[in-house]
């Protein structure tokens, strides 16, 4: 099969490097990609707006199979646009994707299909909001409606970080268009999971899970990022647990999909509280997580490209996917300043070093090739992972690894992989 991968960020270079392995594989293409997928794809940088550029490219490499990672295309409709041209794709319509690009849609989903999910109120106006957060109890959860790549998110203890928040989202339009309503909820108690499984119109199959760090500091302090690393497994994450998932989440999931008519075809990934009460949804997103991704599909055994056929076919159903019994730990190296102002153009040294540590492999984020050398193009830039035999031992080589590239214009977090173990 001839493959071709869409977007450029660490997600899209740990899918390549999946896809890569596969034996279905012939030839694999990736728009943009990056520095790091360039070494096992063939990069282009088509202008993704130009529809039509993108469906010659497609008939002239005789694709088989687009793989779209980004959310924001998802929206955009353009898996519609390419099936519509002949051409099979992995990812879901404009339609389904609504429990991601609007959380006042899933959030009615959630509640019609009787899936636990935290108590809310929505708002189009600013007043009519600071007017709810000056009587409601406290902490609360407010969220951008649209999608605002993993950051749409304040928690707030008071009154006044409600207001602040507000004032951030719906007037100084931090996350743009996005921020027209804005979700308010309870807080729930817990630990985060982000959980997945590939959904089609009769089923899904259940991939795994992972436990991001969504700050940018240790110990959870400072401001949301898309997310500065990640691990799996936990012992906290019980049979029972997972048994609750399945039944309370998953199937109640399939069944609204099916009743509403929303055909999914796809990674559907799961933001789930874990509380007393057991597991909520915080957020349906209709795609792979980053740093998420990063850390599942190095332990997936069974072919990625299988997987996909099954799910095009509608037959996830029959299909147990497999995983090897290892932990795995990622850890985010992210340009000084991220998530705010940051430097680009930086030269990254010493990778071939640290990719020569046994266990590890290394994504590519924010890279660009420069007269052969890797520089920084964006915030998030290397998602370094590791493979051991316990999250201790996997934390141990990730780290040696990110120290081996001593990248000096870079930062990172120092305690992954140390809550919820």
């Amino acid at each position: 099969m001839n493959i071709l991968v869409l977007g450029g960020g660490g997600r899209e270079h740990a899918i390549c490097w999946a896809v890569r392995k596969s034996r279905k594989c012939r030839s694999l293409f990736c728009i943009p990609g990056n520095a790091g997928i360039s070494e096992i794809a063939v990069c282009k940088n088509l202008d993704l707006n130009k529809k039509n550029e993108l469906i010659k490219f497609c008939k002239k490499q005789e694709i088989d199979l687009v793989i779209i990672g980004p959310e924001q295309f998802l929206e955009d409709g353009l898996s519609d646009y390419i099936k519509s041209k002949g051409i099979p794709v992995f990812g879901p319509s404009k339609k389904a994707s609504k429990l991601e690009s609007s959380k006042s849609f899933a959030k009615r989903f959630l509640i019609k299909n009787k899936i636990n999910t935290a108590k809310y109120k929505e708002f189009k106006s600013f007043n009519s909001a600071v007017h709810y957060v000056s009587v409601t109890k406290y902490p609360i959860v407010i969220k951008a409606d649209g999608l605002a790549a993993g950051k749409g998110v304040i928690i707030c203890k008071n009154k006044r970080e409600a207001i602040n928040g507000l004032d951030e989202i719906m007037k100084k339009k931090k996350f743009g268009s996005a921020g027209k309503k804005v979700i308010i909820e309870e807080y729930l108690s817990g630990f985060e999971v982000s959980y997945f499984a590939f959904f089609d119109k009769n089923g899904f199959a259940k991939l795994g899970y992972a436990l991001d760090h969504k700050r940018a500091f240790n110990n959870d302090e400072g401001p949301n990022t898309g997310g500065m690393g990640c691990f799996s497994p936990t012992k906290k994450m019980t049979k029972k647990i997972q048994n609750q998932i399945e039944k309370k989440i998953l199937i109640p999931t399939s069944l609204g999909l099916k009743k509403d008519k929303l055909v999914y075809r796809g990674i559907l990934f799961f933001g789930l509280m874990i509380t007393s009460q057991g597991p909520f949804v915080i957020e349906y997103n209709v795609r792979f997580g980053d740093p998420e991704c990063q850390t599942l599909l190095r332990n997936l055994q069974t072919d990625i490209l299988k997987i996909i056929d099954y799910n095009l076919k509608d037959k996830l159903s029959d299909l147990t996917i497999r995983n090897k019994k290892q932990s795995v730990v990622c850890v985010v190296v992210a340009s000084k300043g991220y998530p705010g102002n940051y430097k680009k153009n930086k030269v990254i040294s010493n990778l071939s070093k640290a990719k020569s540590i046994e266990g590890v492999e290394i994504f590519h984020a924010g890279t660009a090739l420069k007269k052969e050398k890797v520089i920084s193009s964006g915030g998030r830039v290397l998602a370094v992972t590791a493979q051991g035999n316990s999250i201790v031992h996997a934390r141990k080589i990730a780290y040696k690894a990110v120290e081996a590239i001593g990248w000096k214009e870079g930062f990172f977090r120092n305690d992954i992989g140390q809550k919820n173990v």
